[in-house]
Formats: structure tokens, C-alpha cells, sequence
């Protein structure tokens, strides 16, 4: 893809969101416009525990402490991002892959509008040179770019070519709102006792140690959800969906790394779609060097599948498929690595994905504040699966407890 193309691209995609001004990643301005999710109205300062530093935590947390409020984020794990996690380690030569959320719909304005605002620089997701690989019934077609750019990942979303990504990797997003917090997240704290009985809030995690405050903002995924004790209980319904009613998708990612981009001396760009069924990229596309990375994109019963095979087997049982894909695999193998969502101990499951049953059900009551205790995460908006539902649901909670919103019986 030639430089004034990238230009073009880049113009196009990040054109004005709803009257903000573009703000160019090569010559920032001097100060910031105010960011997509900024609080509005002077209100008294109020202390807020967040649960989660997830994109929904984060940019709840950042709208927050911009307003004035006192902001602690507890968090699990020992990085920000969630289920956005982009894999650098133990891949060489500057290579990264995303495990998680990587492509950006042209229509994602609080995704953009944040990139934008962070000064991120976003790359076409998919390239616009080389061919791509349909394989199908044991049979490779070929096609030109120009085509599949116009097509469709599936139906209903938009075009291949209005998709973007965040270049260096997507988690530059949620370490861009950490910067602002690294003084107010707290790594490696996962809490199992919340009692709102009180006139402040505690919440216990497992070193023993208490935080109180005056509003608790929960985002961990629904499957979590239950590792959490609550005082008074939480409603039947939140329960019942964090205890299995409420479905969220297996996906495993398998990264194998080769010594060089073999598939280019065939006119191929290393991205293709297949009947098992999965989705093969290569995110190694715009990156300098000659070595290169495929992974293999495995969604619900594929991923459970492969889910079940020890690691070794996962990555030859890739390559062994990919033989008949991309001809030549086996002899320039590296190294390879999987990562399942399942297996994640914080999310078990990749994204939520209700039935429409499931959702008649449970839509009205996942996100539904109970007492001081506000609910956030992709799982409570209609953008099942997308840093935009993320991001609208924290700023929607945040705008509560910036207002002193509360509803419900606490005892």
C-alpha cells in the first residue's frame, strides 16, 4: 500500500466525529479538544470504586477523575485492557498480534473519537495489496483485493475496507487512559466481598485488604461475576445470567511466527477465510522485517474444539491445516502460541453472545444499577463484543454517579 494512500486513508477515517476537530498525529495541537465522553455540569466530589480496568473501567475512571471525583480501580489481573490484550512476547523482530479486540468499524465514534483524541495513528485492518485465500471444499480460489475490500466479514457489517486498526497495537488505547490513572489502579486485587449495608460501601479483596467509598462501579464479565459476594444479594436475574444463563463465546487464537513471509512470493497478502470455519490473518502485514506471523481465528464450536488439545497439538493441528492453504508452512515454522478466552480466568469467554432468548430475558437487567452499585461492560450494551460497547457503558455509568444517580431498595 503506497504512503499517499495511507494518508488518504487515515484522512477519511478519522474525519470529523460529530464537530470535533481532527487532530493530526503528526503535528498535535498544543492543548486538547475535551474528549467524547466528558462529564457535564459542576457536581460535589464523590468517591467512586471501580471494579475492573477494562476499557469500561478505564474510561469510567479517566471521565471521572477529569470531573473532579476521587477514582480507585481495582483490578484482577496485573495489566489494563480486559479482553483487549495485544501479544508481543514471545514474538520477534517487532512483531505483535492482537488475542483480543483489534478491528475498528468506520461507525465506532467512541473508539475513534478517543484514538483521536490520544493521538493514536490507525492503518487500514485489512491490506489493500495482494491476494486473498478463500478455501473452500478442498478447493483455493484467489481474490483480487479490489473485491474483497468491497465484501463483507459477515452479514450485516460493514465493508472489509471501512474496518481500521490502532497501529502499535490495540492495547496502546487502554494504556493511553492508564496514564492518566497510574496513581488510582490497583494490579493483582481481585474482589470477593461487596456490602452495601452501610452508609459507605466496602469492598474486601483477597489480601484482606478494605476500600470504602460512596459508589462501586462493577465491570467484570457476567461469568465472574459470581466469584463476588454480594451484601444485599444481587437480583435473581444478574445471578442467574452470571451462573450460566447468559452465553459468552469460546475464541482461541493460534499465532504461529515464520522465519519469512513465504506466502508473498505467490502474489498472496497471508490473509484468508476457510470452511472449517476460521479466519487466517496476518498481522504482520505493515510491519518492517522479513519475519512474519499467521493466526488462526477460531470462534465458537472450532475454538472449543482446539480447546481441548494440549498446546503443541493446537499449533500443529494448525499447521497441518494450513498446508493446504498457504502450500510451503511447515518448512518455514518458527514458533507458534495459542490463547484461549475460556481459559482466561477473569473472562472465561471471549465476548457476550445472548440468544435472542437470553436477551429478552436478561437485557434490562445486566446493567440495571441495584443500591450504589452501578454496572458497566460491552455485555450491557448492543455492541456485544466491541470496544464501543465498552466504552458507551462506561461512560453511561459514569454519567450516573457523576449525577448521583442510585435506584433500589438497599436492604
Amino acid at each position: 500500500m503506497s504512503e499517499i494512500n495511507r494518508r488518504e486513508f487515515l484522512r477519511q477515517s478519522l474525519i470529523s466525529l460529530a464537530g470535533m476537530t481532527l487532530i493530526s498525529c503528526e503535528d498535535p495541537p498544543e492543548e486538547k479538544n475535551d474528549s467524547p465522553g466528558k462529564l457535564k455540569g459542576d457536581q460535589p466530589g464523590k468517591s467512586i470504586i471501580i471494579i475492573g480496568a477494562g476499557l469500561s473501567g478505564l474510561v469510567a475512571g479517566f471521565e471521572l477523575k477529569q470531573a473532579g471525583h476521587d477514582v480507585t480501580i481495582l483490578e484482577a489481573r496485573d495489566r489494563v485492557g480486559g479482553r483487549v490484550l495485544t501479544l508481543r512476547d514471545p514474538f520477534s523482530d517487532g512483531l505483535l498480534a492482537e488475542a483480543g479486540a483489534a478491528r475498528i468499524p468506520y461507525n465506532h465514534d467512541l473508539t475513534l473519537g478517543y484514538a483521536d483524541y490520544f493521538g493514536l495513528e490507525l492503518d487500514s485492518f485489512y491490506p489493500q495489496d495482494g491476494h486473498y485465500v478463500n478455501y473452500f471444499e478442498n478447493n483455493q480460489s484467489l481474490i483480487p483485493p479490489d473485491e474483497f475490500l468491497e465484501g463483507r466479514p459477515w452479514p450485516g457489517s460493514v465493508k472489509h475496507k471501512e474496518y481500521t486498526k490502532i497501529i502499535g497495537g490495540t492495547d496502546l488505547l487502554p494504556k493511553a487512559f492508564f496514564d492518566s490513572l497510574i496513581e488510582d489502579v490497583h494490579f493483582s486485587n481481585d474482589v470477593q466481598f461487596i456490602d452495601q449495608t452501610q452508609d459507605d460501601i466496602l469492598v474486601k479483596v483477597s489480601d484482606g485488604t478494605e476500600y470504602t467509598s460512596e459508589y462501586v462501579l462493577c465491570t467484570v464479565p457476567l461469568p465472574v461475576l459470581n466469584k463476588i459476594e454480594f451484601s444485599p444479594p444481587l437480583s435473581t436475574e444478574k445471578m442467574d445470567a452470571s451462573n450460566g444463563d447468559y452465553y459468552y463465546a469460546p475464541s482461541t487464537r493460534v499465532f504461529i511466527q515464520f522465519k519469512n513471509r513465504f506466502w508473498e512470493n505467490n502474489g498472496l497478502n497471508g490473509w484468508a477465510n476457510t470452511d472449517w470455519p476460521e479466519e487466517i490473518w496476518q498481522p504482520s502485514w505493515n510491519r518492517a522485517g522479513t519475519k512474519g506471523i499467521l493466526l488462526s481465528y477460531l470462534r465458537y464450536e472450532r475454538a472449543t474444539e482446539i480447546d481441548q488439545l494440549a498446546e503443541n497439538d493446537r499449533i500443529g493441528h494448525v499447521l497441518n491445516r494450513w498446508e493446504n492453504v498457504f502450500p510451503g508452512v511447515q518448512s518455514h515454522f518458527e514458533m507458534g502460541q495459542s490463547f484461549s478466552w475460556m481459559e482466561e480466568n477473569w473472562s472465561k469467554g471471549a465476548w457476550s453472545s445472548p440468544s435472542e432468548e437470553q436477551n429478552e430475558l436478561y437485557s434490562s437487567h445486566i446493567g440495571k444499577t441495584e443500591g450504589r452499585i452501578h454496572f458497566a461492560g460491552e455485555h450491557t450494551t448492543e455492541y456485544h463484543g466491541w470496544m464501543q460497547g465498552a466504552l458507551q457503558s462506561g461512560i453511561r455509568a459514569a454519567e450516573r454517579i457523576h449525577n448521583g444517580d442510585y435506584f433500589g431498595q438497599l436492604v
